[in-house]
């Protein structure tokens, strides 16, 4: 009888053991099931936009652009908070902060302030500063050398007016539209500088109306061309060269399509591109806060495909040769009003 109760016990505690390692497999097995879980959440992003919006047909646009192709290409989760005044950059971003987005995505200088202020309550958050540099090591700050671009828009002017007289009208004087204007002016002055360049500002990044009535004026004075920098207050500019039937170069993305065959060239720069670097970067874990500066060499500024088949032939010979001796460092292209002062035009 001893016999069988020890032979029962063991049998019992075979038993035991068993189910306490089946136990221990399903609970590891649910804690791997759980860790696949998180590895399939999708990358979550926001885009926080300044007081032009999406619409814009600007940066904001540019920017929503990689939004885009973050979903297409790496089924990233995005969205978007549109500010409609300038009181609401800071809680838009805290917003976007709580809500535990993996990235957020500033967009335009005027922000500068209110990233730095979130970036310092959250610094748990990624943050990306597009066209303004913050100082924190969550956030990456990526800045475009408008300068390049505009050089070559300016170049592009300078050679194909016919008048002789032409302009630039920038929404308000960031540092960003100052590296436009430097290069323009830098562009023009390289092909004559005897040509009358009239630079304007109308104050605003938002009014399209401000923008239309002021390059009419222009038009009427006899200018030709005009480059439009100022987001939405470029839409107006637009117009007024399909009213007058003339040429305009806008910026920052190609913008052939609603210029309706008045759109000469564009001084583009490729936000789309900026922004899946940093997504890539981040998704890799390899997020890394500083200051990106791209410019042609990078290959994300420039101008469109879509000047080739305007701009006269003869002309893009020059601006080949040109975006090659900037790339190589021959031409160095200025970026403020300083270094615009003592620029030395290069022969062409």
């Amino acid at each position: 009888m001893k016999e069988l109760m020890k032979k029962i016990l063991v049998v019992l505690m075979i038993a035991l053991a068993t189910s306490v390692v089946i136990g221990c497999s399903k609970k590891t097995e649910a804690v791997v099931e759980k860790e696949k879980e998180i590895e399939k959440a999708p990358f979550k992003m926001v885009m926080v936009t300044n007081v032009s919006g999406l619409g814009d047909e600007g940066f904001n646009d540019a920017a929503w652009m990689g939004f885009e192709r973050a979903k297409a290409e790496l089924g990233a989760d995005i969205a978007v908070i549109e500010s409609g005044e300038q009181s609401q950059y800071v809680p838009n971003l805290q917003a976007a902060a709580e809500q535990g987005y993996d990235l957020i995505v500033a967009v335009g200088f005027l922000l500068v302030d209110s990233v730095a202020e979130a970036a310092k309550q959250y610094p748990d958050s990624h943050f990306v500063m597009i066209d303004g540099i913050v100082d924190a090591p969550n956030v990456v700050s990526v800045l475009f050398k408008e300068n390049e671009a505009a050089y070559l828009s300016g170049i592009i002017a300078g050679l194909t007016t016919k008048t002789n007289k032409v302009g630039f009208i920038g929404g308000m004087e960031t540092p960003p539209v100052i590296r436009f204007e430097s290069g323009w002016k830098a562009g023009v002055a390289t092909v004559d500088p005897a040509i009358e360049n009239t630079i304007t500002f109308v104050g605003s990044f938002g009014n399209p109306g401000a923008g239309r009535e002021q390059a009419t004026i222009m038009y009427k004075q006899g200018i030709d061309i005009i480059q439009g920098v100022a987001g939405l207050t470029e839409v107006g500019i637009i117009e007024a060269a399909k009213d007058m039937n003339t040429w305009v170069i806008p910026c920052d993305k190609d913008k052939t399509e609603m210029s309706e065959g008045r759109q000469l060239t564009s001084s583009i720069k490729k936000i789309d591109s900026a922004v899946m670097s940093v997504v890539n970067d981040t998704m890799k874990g390899n997020f890394s806060g500083g200051v990106m500066s791209l410019g042609l060499k990078e290959g994300t500024v420039g101008f469109p495909d879509a000047a080739r088949d305007v701009v006269d032939p003869e002309i893009m010979k020059i601006v080949d040769d040109i975006v090659i001796r900037i790339i190589s460092g021959e031409i160095v292209v200025p970026s403020n009003r300083d270094e615009l002062a003592a620029f030395k035009a290069p022969s062409i």
